[in-house]
Protein backbone atom coordinates (compact mmCIF):
# COMPACT_ATOMS: atom_id res chain seq x y z
CA UNK A 1 0.00 0.00 0.00
CA UNK A 2 1.35 3.15 -0.87
CA UNK A 3 0.60 6.85 0.23
CA UNK A 4 -1.40 7.43 -2.62
CA UNK A 5 -3.89 4.88 -0.83
CA UNK A 6 -4.86 7.36 2.06
CA UNK A 7 -4.70 10.31 0.81
CA UNK A 8 -7.92 10.33 -0.42
CA UNK A 9 -10.20 12.77 1.73
CA UNK A 10 -13.07 11.32 3.57
CA UNK A 11 -16.65 12.41 3.00
CA UNK A 12 -18.34 15.07 4.87
CA UNK A 13 -21.21 12.96 6.31
CA UNK A 14 -21.61 14.88 10.05
CA UNK A 15 -22.56 18.19 11.56
CA UNK A 16 -21.37 19.38 14.73
CA UNK A 17 -24.40 18.29 16.74
CA UNK A 18 -23.96 14.79 15.27
CA UNK A 19 -20.30 14.58 17.27
CA UNK A 20 -21.51 11.69 19.73
CA UNK A 21 -21.07 11.27 23.32
CA UNK A 22 -18.12 9.80 25.40
CA UNK A 23 -20.22 8.23 28.01
CA UNK A 24 -19.99 5.16 29.15
CA UNK A 25 -23.19 2.64 29.60
CA UNK A 26 -22.35 0.29 32.26
CA UNK A 27 -25.31 -1.83 31.70
CA UNK A 28 -24.14 -2.55 28.01
CA UNK A 29 -20.36 -3.01 29.74
CA UNK A 30 -21.76 -4.97 32.51
CA UNK A 31 -23.95 -7.18 29.98
CA UNK A 32 -21.27 -8.06 27.09
CA UNK A 33 -18.60 -8.83 29.87
CA UNK A 34 -21.15 -11.08 31.44
CA UNK A 35 -22.30 -12.61 27.86
CA UNK A 36 -18.68 -13.15 27.34
CA UNK A 37 -17.77 -15.16 30.31
CA UNK A 38 -20.88 -17.06 30.20
CA UNK A 39 -20.17 -18.54 26.61
CA UNK A 40 -16.43 -19.03 27.22
CA UNK A 41 -17.29 -21.35 30.57
CA UNK A 42 -19.81 -23.00 28.64
CA UNK A 43 -17.73 -24.23 25.68
CA UNK A 44 -14.83 -24.66 28.04
CA UNK A 45 -17.78 -27.15 30.17
CA UNK A 46 -18.59 -28.75 27.00
CA UNK A 47 -14.58 -29.65 26.23
CA UNK A 48 -14.48 -31.08 29.36
CA UNK A 49 -17.46 -32.68 29.02
CA UNK A 50 -17.50 -34.22 25.43
CA UNK A 51 -13.66 -34.27 25.43
CA UNK A 52 -11.48 -32.37 23.10
CA UNK A 53 -10.49 -35.12 21.26
CA UNK A 54 -13.96 -36.16 20.69
CA UNK A 55 -14.64 -32.62 19.47
CA UNK A 56 -12.18 -32.73 16.76
CA UNK A 57 -13.05 -35.96 15.58
CA UNK A 58 -16.46 -34.41 14.83
CA UNK A 59 -15.18 -31.03 13.38
CA UNK A 60 -12.88 -33.45 11.40
CA UNK A 61 -15.85 -35.74 10.19
CA UNK A 62 -18.07 -32.69 8.75
CA UNK A 63 -15.10 -32.44 5.92
CA UNK A 64 -15.14 -29.03 4.30
CA UNK A 65 -18.12 -27.92 5.85
CA UNK A 66 -16.90 -27.83 9.38
CA UNK A 67 -14.77 -24.55 8.31
CA UNK A 68 -17.37 -22.80 6.23
CA UNK A 69 -20.06 -23.33 8.99
CA UNK A 70 -17.40 -21.73 11.11
CA UNK A 71 -16.21 -18.75 9.01
CA UNK A 72 -19.82 -17.76 7.90
CA UNK A 73 -20.65 -17.67 11.96
CA UNK A 74 -17.52 -15.57 12.12
CA UNK A 75 -18.48 -13.29 9.32
CA UNK A 76 -22.30 -13.09 11.15
CA UNK A 77 -21.03 -12.20 14.45
CA UNK A 78 -19.02 -8.93 12.47
CA UNK A 79 -22.54 -7.91 10.80
CA UNK A 80 -24.84 -8.38 13.56
CA UNK A 81 -24.00 -6.29 16.55
CA UNK A 82 -25.68 -8.48 18.94
CA UNK A 83 -23.79 -11.41 18.26
CA UNK A 84 -20.40 -12.01 19.97
CA UNK A 85 -17.05 -13.95 18.40
CA UNK A 86 -15.11 -13.37 21.14
CA UNK A 87 -16.11 -16.75 22.65
CA UNK A 88 -16.75 -18.80 18.99
CA UNK A 89 -12.68 -17.52 18.03
CA UNK A 90 -11.08 -18.61 21.19
CA UNK A 91 -12.75 -22.42 19.98
CA UNK A 92 -11.11 -22.03 16.87
CA UNK A 93 -7.55 -23.02 17.67
CA UNK A 94 -9.10 -26.24 19.36
CA UNK A 95 -10.98 -26.97 17.03
CA UNK A 96 -9.18 -26.83 13.69
CA UNK A 97 -5.42 -26.07 15.63
CA UNK A 98 -3.90 -22.80 15.78
CA UNK A 99 -2.62 -22.26 12.18
CA UNK A 100 -6.41 -22.74 10.59
CA UNK A 101 -8.20 -21.74 13.49
CA UNK A 102 -6.28 -18.37 12.60
CA UNK A 103 -6.86 -18.63 9.22
CA UNK A 104 -10.39 -19.32 9.12
CA UNK A 105 -10.83 -16.92 11.66
CA UNK A 106 -9.26 -13.82 9.68
CA UNK A 107 -10.57 -15.11 6.55
CA UNK A 108 -14.63 -15.06 8.52
CA UNK A 109 -13.56 -11.09 10.04
CA UNK A 110 -12.85 -10.05 6.36
CA UNK A 111 -15.67 -11.15 4.85
CA UNK A 112 -17.69 -10.30 7.41
CA UNK A 113 -16.18 -6.57 7.44
CA UNK A 114 -16.32 -6.69 3.68
CA UNK A 115 -20.43 -7.06 3.95
CA UNK A 116 -20.45 -3.99 6.35
CA UNK A 117 -18.31 -1.98 4.05
CA UNK A 118 -20.64 -2.41 1.72
CA UNK A 119 -23.35 -2.09 3.69
CA UNK A 120 -22.10 1.49 4.32
CA UNK A 121 -21.52 2.25 1.16
CA UNK A 122 -24.94 0.95 -0.32
CA UNK A 123 -27.73 1.76 2.36
CA UNK A 124 -25.94 4.36 4.38
CA UNK A 125 -26.62 5.11 8.02
CA UNK A 126 -30.43 3.58 7.79
CA UNK A 127 -29.52 0.24 7.59
CA UNK A 128 -26.72 0.69 10.04
CA UNK A 129 -28.77 1.94 12.24
CA UNK A 130 -31.24 -1.23 12.19
CA UNK A 131 -28.30 -3.95 12.53
CA UNK A 132 -26.27 -2.01 15.01
CA UNK A 133 -28.36 -0.05 17.32
CA UNK A 134 -28.42 3.64 18.47
CA UNK A 135 -24.84 2.89 21.09
CA UNK A 136 -23.89 1.25 18.00
CA UNK A 137 -24.01 3.55 15.44
CA UNK A 138 -22.43 6.44 17.95
CA UNK A 139 -19.55 4.47 18.27
CA UNK A 140 -19.18 4.25 14.37
CA UNK A 141 -19.52 8.14 14.25
CA UNK A 142 -16.84 8.30 16.76
CA UNK A 143 -14.11 5.85 14.67
CA UNK A 144 -15.21 7.63 11.23
CA UNK A 145 -14.54 11.25 12.72
CA UNK A 146 -10.97 10.17 14.65
CA UNK A 147 -9.31 7.12 12.95
CA UNK A 148 -10.18 6.86 9.56
CA UNK A 149 -8.15 9.29 7.94
CA UNK A 150 -5.74 6.92 5.90
CA UNK A 151 -5.03 3.83 5.36
CA UNK A 152 -2.75 3.87 8.00
CA UNK A 153 -4.94 4.60 10.84
CA UNK A 154 -6.67 2.25 9.82
CA UNK A 155 -4.25 -0.44 9.32
CA UNK A 156 -3.60 0.92 13.52
CA UNK A 157 -7.08 0.46 14.16
CA UNK A 158 -6.84 -3.28 13.24
CA UNK A 159 -3.48 -3.91 15.00
CA UNK A 160 -4.71 -2.30 18.05
CA UNK A 161 -8.68 -1.75 18.04
CA UNK A 162 -9.65 -5.35 16.53
CA UNK A 163 -12.18 -5.70 19.49
CA UNK A 164 -14.34 -3.21 17.74
CA UNK A 165 -12.88 -3.80 13.97
CA UNK A 166 -16.77 -4.84 13.18
CA UNK A 167 -18.41 -0.71 13.80
CA UNK A 168 -14.83 0.39 12.87
CA UNK A 169 -15.72 -1.70 9.12
CA UNK A 170 -19.17 0.25 8.88
CA UNK A 171 -17.56 3.79 9.44
CA UNK A 172 -15.00 2.72 6.36
CA UNK A 173 -18.25 2.44 4.54
CA UNK A 174 -19.39 5.64 5.26
CA UNK A 175 -16.16 6.65 4.21
CA UNK A 176 -13.85 6.93 0.72
CA UNK A 177 -11.43 4.56 1.92
CA UNK A 178 -11.38 2.30 -1.16
CA UNK A 179 -12.34 -0.83 -0.90
CA UNK A 180 -9.39 -2.58 -1.70
CA UNK A 181 -7.57 -0.75 1.03
CA UNK A 182 -10.17 -1.85 3.19
CA UNK A 183 -9.71 -5.61 2.87
CA UNK A 184 -5.39 -5.62 2.51
CA UNK A 185 -5.37 -3.65 5.73
CA UNK A 186 -7.93 -5.70 7.43
CA UNK A 187 -6.10 -9.21 6.02
CA UNK A 188 -2.42 -8.22 7.01
CA UNK A 189 -2.88 -6.15 10.04
CA UNK A 190 -5.22 -8.56 11.46
CA UNK A 191 -2.95 -11.60 11.35
CA UNK A 192 -0.99 -10.65 14.59
CA UNK A 193 -4.37 -10.32 16.99
CA UNK A 194 -5.98 -13.09 15.37
CA UNK A 195 -3.24 -15.30 16.34
CA UNK A 196 -2.88 -14.12 19.69
CA UNK A 197 -6.67 -14.63 20.73
CA UNK A 198 -7.00 -18.13 18.75
CA UNK A 199 -3.62 -19.16 20.54
CA UNK A 200 -4.95 -18.39 23.95
CA UNK A 201 -8.22 -19.67 23.23
CA UNK A 202 -6.56 -22.90 23.18
CA UNK A 203 -4.43 -22.91 26.27
CA UNK A 204 -6.77 -21.15 28.76
CA UNK A 205 -10.02 -23.64 27.81
CA UNK A 206 -7.76 -26.60 28.66
CA UNK A 207 -6.88 -25.71 32.00
CA UNK A 208 -9.22 -24.48 34.17
CA UNK A 209 -7.15 -22.65 37.09
CA UNK A 210 -6.23 -19.95 34.39
CA UNK A 211 -9.97 -19.49 33.63
CA UNK A 212 -10.49 -19.04 37.23
CA UNK A 213 -7.78 -15.86 37.33
CA UNK A 214 -9.90 -14.46 34.29
CA UNK A 215 -12.62 -14.50 35.62
CA UNK A 216 -11.07 -12.53 38.73
CA UNK A 217 -9.32 -10.26 36.82
CA UNK A 218 -12.29 -9.74 34.89
CA UNK A 219 -14.84 -9.15 38.31
CA UNK A 220 -11.90 -6.78 39.31
CA UNK A 221 -11.77 -4.22 36.45
CA UNK A 222 -15.48 -4.36 36.24
CA UNK A 223 -16.16 -3.48 39.79
CA UNK A 224 -13.04 -0.97 39.42
CA UNK A 225 -14.98 0.69 36.81
CA UNK A 226 -18.24 0.74 38.53
CA UNK A 227 -16.50 2.25 41.67
CA UNK A 228 -14.99 5.09 39.57
CA UNK A 229 -17.30 5.09 36.87
CA UNK A 230 -17.24 9.55 36.68
CA UNK A 231 -13.94 9.84 37.46
CA UNK A 232 -13.00 7.47 34.41
CA UNK A 233 -15.77 9.81 32.51
CA UNK A 234 -14.15 12.73 33.32
CA UNK A 235 -10.69 11.48 32.39
CA UNK A 236 -12.07 10.73 29.09
CA UNK A 237 -13.97 14.07 28.47
CA UNK A 238 -10.69 16.23 29.23
CA UNK A 239 -8.84 13.96 26.79
CA UNK A 240 -11.66 15.12 23.98
CA UNK A 241 -11.09 18.46 24.52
Amino acid sequence: MSDKMGSEEKRSIYTPSDDPPSRLHSSTLLLGAVSYMALFALFSWIVNLVGLQELQLMVAGAGIWGPLFYVGIKAMTFTFAPLSAGPIQLAAGLLFGVELGTFYSLLGEVIGGTINVLIGRLYGRPLILRLVGEQGLERIDKFYLRYLDDWKQLLAARLVLFSVYDFISYAVGLGRIRLYVYIMASFFGGWLPTYIIVRFGSEVAQDFRVQLVIYAAVTILLVSFFLFRRPIENLLERLRK
